[in-house]
């Protein structure tokens, strides 16, 4: 074939010479190159192999000779992104090229073009296959990195986040010990001042009555501040929930009467609302659950001016299977409101939006910061609007099991159902933490779970396992050994039919749209992201299995 390319010439190409130039460049390159050239820098040649879109346009045919610096000049006014033109240029200068492979073999140029409006991420690769000493034939492969360039961008994106995230933190920290230092030694010297004036007019017992209240009250101040950081301690190091029998309006009434005086004491319209709770006995962590109540209701009185209002309320919103609910704790209140750029640090510990000097309220700021920690370990989830001088609304969403109130043939019934409807459950997951939290709370809404510690386990598990043995998978997909993606295409491979189409729900915290995407092409049914929501892991469970469990409608 001959064919004038600029001011190149064309020649004819035998057999054994095309045989020799493929097997150079399969051996420079990879198979998955959308275009590659062999090129002769001494002779300013170019010899095509392989022809992408691109190419094409220029030259559209294989094994044809073009001058070298032609064809790049036409190539880079045609495709490169104007802002990558010098670099593009400079890195396929011959003696560039030289240079850089002298020092790196392969040596790669990475680049962007616009093909229909549309940007692509290029990496040029330089394979020396000719002499050390001077070099002139090289193999070049071209191909598209955009999904790199994505994953890097997101890695740098994910880097950059956890630093910024640590700063804060730090400066968070830095902050919180100057602030507890100062608030602390503020009512310690009230104590220290008030008794010395106490022992000196120890004669006139009204000032020495005053005196001790104003100590007292001081001592009640350093009090809350140090039960804050114990509270703290004492959730980061508790193992898990302790259920027991409990009662939501008994707690809420005590949370209520105990915090009254101080709502009389600002003139606070204060108010319980537990009107909404069609099951009020259920099985809960009850101290737990009372500090939750007690710290979102002490913030709203603390923080809410005198003359304003704070409502409590306690609702049930929905019922589950396996005799669970969910519940809304809501406490609003009238008072002085968090600024927009100060919600999203609202439960950082050691974090506040003013300090006591400005604010004229003594507290660490700890409050919030071990409610949002007991609903995270209820599996919960809590969400605050809020606006400056208007007020805030805290609403804790959390599932519990109801406490059911049955008859002799209702547990005959209820014994039956369960043993015709309980669900046996693989669930794999590496983190003994994780796993530990989640075979409880699956266990305690009456599934039949069997842990498998990573991917390989798991499939061995359902390799051996007969058909009706497990009714549902959920799969971590970050493991060692083998992943969730790599288990699920395995067990979707096993000949067993009834086995491979076991369902499959991944739980994971890798939640952006790629990840989703590919646990739905590695044959996973539904990809939920972690920390686990309880509500809509039991909806997906039901939905997924088409198995409708016993629940109780007394």
């Amino acid at each position: 074939m001959k064919k004038n390319c600029g001011k190149g010439q064309s020649i004819e190409q035998g057999p054994a010479d095309r045989e020799q130039l493929r097997l150079k460049v399969i051996k420079a390159l990879s198979a998955d190159y959308e275009s590659i050239c062999s090129i002769d820098l001494e002779c300013d040649q170019i010899v095509f192999y392989c022809l992408s879109d691109r190419t094409s346009v220029i030259s559209d045919q294989c094994f044809q000779i073009c001058r070298f610096s032609w064809y790049i000049s036409e190539y880079a006014d045609t495709w490169v992104y104007p802002e990558d033109l010098e670099i593009f240029k400079n890195g396929v200068l011959p003696d560039s090229i030289r240079e850089n492979l002298m020092k790196d073999q392969p040596y790669y140029i990475h680049y962007r073009v616009l093909v229909n409006g549309e940007i692509q991420n290029l990496q040029l690769n330089f394979v020396n296959v000719g002499s050390q000493d001077h070099i002139s034939q090289v193999v070049l492969g071209c191909r598209r990195v955009d999904d790199e360039i994505r994953q890097q961008t997101e890695q740098k994106r994910m880097l950059e986040d956890a630093l910024e995230k640590a700063n804060l933190a730090i400066a968070a920290k830095n902050t919180f010990l100057s602030n507890i230092s100062h608030d602390m030694r503020t009512p310690l010297n009230a104590i220290f001042g008030f008794t010395s004036l106490a022992k000196l007019k120890l004669h006139d017992l009204n000032a020495v009555q005053s005196y001790l209240e104003q100590v007292e009250t001081a001592s009640r101040q350093l009090l809350d501040m140090i039960t804050e950081v114990l509270e703290i301690s004492a959730l980061s190091s508790a193992a898990g929930p302790a259920e027991v029998e409990c009662d939501l309006e008994e707690i809420v009434g005590e949370v209520y009467n105990f915090l009254l005086p101080q709502a009389q004491e600002k003139n606070l319209a204060f108010t319980m609302d537990c009107s909404g709770l069609r099951h009020s006995g259920v099985y809960a962590n009850q101290e737990n659950l009372k500090q939750l109540v007690l710290n979102l209701v002490n913030n709203a009185v603390t923080y809410t001016e005198p003359g304003g209002r704070v409502m409590l309320s306690f609702k049930e919103e929905d019922e589950l299977p396996n005799h669970y609910s969910v519940y809304n704790l809501v406490v609003e209140d009238t008072g002085i409101g968090i600024s927009e750029d100060f919600l999203e640090r609202i439960f950082d510990p050691f974090s506040r939006e003013k300090n006591s000097t400005l604010s004229g309220i003594h507290s660490i700021g700890l409050g919030l910061t071990i409610a949002k920690d007991i609903v995270d370990k209820m599996g919960g989830t809590i969400d605050v609007k809020s606006r400056v001088g208007e007020g805030s609304t805290f609403t804790a969403s959390l599932c519990f099991r109801v406490q059911p109130v049955y008859c002799q043939a209702d547990k005959e019934r209820d014994i039956a159902a369960s043993r015709q409807l309980s669900q046996r459950i693989l669930l794999v997951e590496d983190n003994e933490i994780n796993l530990e939290i989640e075979i409880e709370l699956l266990e305690n809404m009456g599934f039949i779970i069997d842990p498998a510690e990573n991917g390989k386990i798991a499939l061995e598990k359902i390799e051996r396992a007969a058909p009706g043995d497990y009714d549902l998978i959920i799969m971590d997909i970050q493991m060692p050994v083998m992943d969730g993606w790599q288990t699920s295409a395995a067990i979707r491979r096993l000949p067993d039919p009834v086995l491979s189409h076991i369902p499959i729900i991944a739980l994971s915290a890798n939640a952006l749209a790629s990840d989703i995407q590919k646990s739905k092409e590695n044959g996973i049914n539904v990809h939920l992201s972690k920390p686990m929501n309880l509500p809509v892991l039991l909806e997906t469970i039901e939905e997924i299995t088409g198995k409708h469990c016993f629940s109780d409608n007394n």
